[in-house]
């Protein structure tokens, strides 16, 4: 049995305007932008003092911890040639490595990311290893 037209537009309507209200009156909390870290530094005044999270990959060489202070860590990351300072403030993941791509959820602060949590990448985990199968290796 199909439904007549009125109830067709009638049902439309409502959940159209119910989508309607729960978008316009969402606040938006809990919805982190993902950004590349070329793009913070290429433009800091839009991110700061925002909650964002960065992708960069660690620069080898800058990566220090304070001395008695257990997740206390300063380092730089970079991607595209541009560079940003990163304060990280809990302990890194295992796979936390110079060189490494790591995401980062914090703010821009006076041109430094304060963060205090962290997901690392661990490339050598996803790349390819040479099968034991001799066909597959290309010969």
């Amino acid at each position: 049995m199909a439904l007549p037209v009125s109830s067709k537009v009638f049902i439309g309507l409502f959940v159209g305007g119910a989508v309607f209200y729960l978008v316009s009156t969402s606040s938006g909390e809990g919805v982190l932008d993902y950004i590349f870290v070329d793009k913070v530094v290429d433009n800091p005044a839009m991110y700061s003092g925002r909650m964002i999270k960065v992708h960069g990959t660690v620069v080898p060489g800058t990566v220090k911890q304070k001395k008695g202070e257990a997740g206390d860590y300063t380092f730089d990351i970079e991607r595209e040639g541009r560079r940003m300072p990163v304060h990280f403030t809990s302990m890194v993941p295992d796979t936390f490595a110079e060189g490494g791509e790591v995401i980062l959820t914090g703010e821009l602060q006076d041109g430094r990311f304060e963060s205090e949590e962290m997901a690392a990448k661990c490339p050598s985990k996803y790349e390819e290893r040479p099968s034991a199968d001799p066909s597959k290796n290309g010969r």
